[in-house]
């Protein structure tokens, strides 16, 4: 199991006018901007660098980082980018709020075999809308995405002990069902 993605979040204290942030980002660096509305925007501050999704209430998230590390990386960078072109901010408090995680069972899953054994009332299982089972294990607060190929993806959580309690939940799971 290994981390693919992590996500957090933060809070410059103040309002920002998001169309003109994004145009004296743009001026001033080389970035990829896609505006969602007139709150909300996302931008990548270099190509394939991680989604850094503003909003004109001052709030921000930021997505893609391949760890912890990285995450906070990608807010300096953020706050750094911000300050050059004059966004004047004090304490900027952020924090993880998500890791996404990669478990791979190296075996076929009979998706609907799964679905009945794990309980539907934990289950999510509609094929002809999502190729995949979601799992919402008991006691975790985790959500998995499990695939006929083996593969699971497992979100809720920052704490790497919790999803590899999930992984181990699952995989105790998959041998009982063989």
């Amino acid at each position: 199991m290994h981390v693919v993605s992590t996500m957090g979040s933060g809070e410059l204290g103040r309002q920002i006018e998001l169309s003109e942030v994004i145009q004296a980002l743009s001026d001033e660096f080389d970035i990829e901007a896609k505006t969602h509305s007139n709150s909300m925007a996302t931008i990548r501050l270099e190509e394939g660098g991680p989604a850094l999704t503003l909003y004109r209430t001052g709030t921000f998230q930021i997505r893609g980082t391949p760890n912890r590390e990285a995450l906070f990386e990608a807010k300096e960078d953020l706050l750094s980018a911000l300050r050059k072109i004059g966004v004047e901010f004090d304490e900027v408090p952020f924090r993880q709020n998500n890791s996404v995680y990669l478990a791979d069972f190296d075996t076929e899953i009979q998706l609907e075999a799964l679905a009945i054994h794990l309980g539907l009332e934990n289950v999510e299982y509609e094929p002809e809308q999502f190729p995949g089972v979601i799992y919402r294990p008991p006691d975790l607060g985790t959500v998995m995405l499990v695939f006929a190929s083996g593969k699971s993806i497992i979100s809720g959580t920052i704490s790497r002990e919790e999803a590899e309690k999930s992984e181990s939940h699952l995989g105790d799971q998959l041998q009982i069902l063989r």
